[in-house]
């Protein structure tokens, strides 16, 4: 039998996720509080409501759930998996409602959500609320010669951080610092390490200086992002720099957002070829 050149028609339930944190709508959809941090007292709880709204032109169905989430790479990128499945979820902690929503075109409504924090509960922990609902379909060529209409769902997350007031530590840690100084560049590189038991969001600067307190370079960290026991890797550069043989002090400064800040100072030495020697922490 001959293909008659049409193509057949599939419909697959498989859904497309779209997903947004940068901005708090998509397709229609909006949420006022795309992050929510709360400080709670292990054994107490916290309530409050996020506004979800329907900035389309049709009615809508919403659902809600809750997911863990880490950071997938240190540009603060995140995976997400079932509630309840990291060691650093709070989403068992946590109730809302209602869990199913119909938003008419231009309306909002409330959820309604409570944090309880559990007695022993130490340090910073984290989930996502998503609100979910479908985006209409997409048509896709299979390689069998068909057509495949896949549904795609579109959904707004608010990340929350909870801390359990009282037993955070925000601490952190500068390893393995490399210098090196190549031409005319000055490449500084070292691992974050996060030690505490919270999430740290850091960015920074070095100085290096002669004994006398003179600047001859200056550069700046990226910025990274950490939960507790994450490692990142820095680095940072400055330009036209060719520093003379002798002793030199390098001043690292990372600011922590939230609050908090490291500073670590370490001693070197530029040998006659130009070559970094002797990393000294301080």
């Amino acid at each position: 039998m001959k293909n008659s050149g049409k193509k057949a028609v599939l419909w697959f339930a498989a859904a497309v996720l779209c997903l947004a944190f940068a901005t708090p709508a998509l397709a229609g959809l909006r949420i006022d509080k795309p992050k929510v941090r709360l400080l709670i007292k292990p054994g107490s709880y916290a309530s409050d409501e996020i506004k979800v709204e329907n900035t389309g032109k049709e009615t809508m169905a919403v659902k809600v759930y809750l997911e863990d989430w880490v950071y997938s790479q240190q540009d603060g990128a995140k995976d997400f998996f079932p509630k309840g499945s990291t060691p650093l979820s709070c989403s068992p902690w946590m109730t809302f409602y209602p869990a199913d929503l119909k938003l008419e075109a231009g309306k909002t409504a409330m959820v309604r959500y409570t944090v309880n924090v559990p007695a022993d509960a130490r340090g910073g922990h984290y989930c996502v609320m998503f609100f979910e609902t479908a985006g209409g379909d997409i048509e896709q060529d299979t390689p069998e010669g068909t057509t495949a209409f896949i549904k795609v769902l579109n959904r707004v997350g608010a990340l929350f951080y909870v801390e359990a007031e009282g037993t955070v530590e925000k601490k952190a840690e500068l390893r393995n610092i490399r210098i090196n100084q190549k031409l005319n560049d000055f490449i500084v590189s070292a691992e974050f390490a996060n030690t505490g038991n919270t999430d740290i969001t850091a960015q920074g600067t070095f100085d290096v200086l002669d004994a006398s307190g003179v600047v001859y370079a200056r550069g700046a960290f990226q910025e990274v992002y950490t939960l507790a026991g994450d490692k990142a890797s820095l680095q940072a550069s400055a330009f036209s720099v060719n520093l003379q043989p002798g002793p030199y002090d390098i001043l690292m400064t990372l600011d922590f957002q939230n609050g908090g800040s490291l500073i670590q100072e370490a001693n070197f030495t530029v040998g006659a070829r130009g070559e970094v020697q002797d990393i000294r922490l301080k």
